[in-house]
């Protein structure tokens, strides 16, 4: 099989020649992984077997590599690096790796009417190119490729303030759904130009919008299937329209959705992060395992940084035989694999997979 029949008949529940890996690493870890084994990066994924590729269009107009989700297009006078939708993110330096976090200011902390928010200088496709993708679809032919896209919730609480836009929710949802409208408007444009543009070609696209935290999800279910579930179903309609899976990214515990998010069309459920309530990757399986794909439940947060090999070794061998029995399953990390990863851990993973 190649990498994207792989891919697929682990999408379509069918039995695939080995379980269909993804696995991607900060830059920090690529790096230590790189330098440990005296490999490059195209040869680490070799090495592990990748059967996935990111593809997107290119934003012309980024200004930095350094970013959060989206494009930097602007560093402040404070140093901090500003996205396409206004929000600046701070670069916090670690003895592990860099990242971005949020900073106090916030862009729609002050708005308070409707009026103000259709005022705003909201994204749009001006600058992002797109001419490229089916020829990177083509030379990547035989690997399962796919594009990601953001959902209106995080990004509203990076706006907002997290507080503020719960409570907008709670209390004046037409403010709120009018901010979810503005960020999906261009969401929706980006997801279906890049799709019209991959013409067929992609494997997957990705919903990614997170609402879980490690024990309960951060808004009550009834709200979630109030205000979110019609826009993720949607998109899920809308990734259907191009013959594209949907894959819905949500990190943290959403047991209780998981039945809503099967009913909308959701055929991928990223990325299984097993400490969270209720989120054991076999527990799961037994539950859903007939009627959504599973993408994850490698944990980063404890298995791979402090156990041992031969503890990730069996843990990895039993998602493989359970979790990957009859299909439905892609194997990968519970997030982005970071720098405090043991080596050793990334080879006795590879070990399970390959028996070598």
């Amino acid at each position: 099989m190649t990498s994207k029949e792989r891919v697929l008949a682990a999408i379509q529940h069918k039995t695939p020649d080995r379980i269909p890996v993804d696995i991607r690493f900060s830059p920090e870890a690529q790096a230590k992984l790189n330098k440990a084994l005296s490999m490059s990066t195209e040869e680490v994924g070799a090495w592990l077997g990748l059967d996935m590729l990111t593809i997107r269009p290119f934003y012309t107009k980024a200004i930095s590599p350094i970013k959060y989700a989206d494009p930097t297009v602007e560093i402040d006078g404070n140093g901090y690096f500003v996205d396409i939708y206004g929000v600046p993110f701070k670069l916090i330096k670690n003895d592990y790796q860099d990242y971005l976090e949020n900073t106090e200011i916030l862009p729609l902390r002050d708005f308070n009417t409707i009026d103000k928010l259709d005022n705003y200088l909201w994204p749009t496709l001006e600058g992002w190119d797109y001419s490229n993708i089916e020829a990177l679809l083509d030379k990547h032919a035989d690997k399962a490729a796919w594009c990601r896209s953001r959902g209106f919730f995080t990004t509203a609480q990076m706006m907002r303030g997290m507080d503020t836009f719960l409570i907008d929710l709670s209390l004046n949802p037409n403010y709120a759904l009018t901010i979810a409208e503005h960020i999906m408007k261009f969401v929706y444009a980006d997801a279906e130009k890049t799709l019209q543009a991959g013409k067929g070609k992609y494997a997957v696209i990705e919903y990614n919008d997170d609402v879980g935290m490690q024990k309960s999800m951060m808004i009550s279910p009834a709200m979630w299937r109030q205000y979110i579930k019609p826009i993720v179903r949607s998109f899920c309609d809308l990734a259907h329209k191009y013959g594209t899976y949907l894959k819905c990214h949500s990190c943290g515990s959403i047991y209780p959705i998981i039945p809503d998010l099967i009913e909308i069309g959701v055929d991928i459920l990223n990325p299984i992060q097993p400490l969270a309530k209720d989120m054991d990757p076999f527990k799961l399986k037994k539950e859903f395992g007939k009627d959504i794909c599973f993408h994850g439940g490698v944990d980063i947060q404890n298995l791979l940084p402090f156990s041992s090999p031969e503890k990730v070794k069996d843990h990895v061998k039993r998602l493989i035989d359970e979790v990957g029995k009859d299909g439905g399953y892609i194997l990968s990390g519970s997030h982005t694999l970071q720098a405090d990863t043991k080596v050793e851990n990334l080879i006795a993973l590879r070990e399970a997979i390959y028996g070598k």
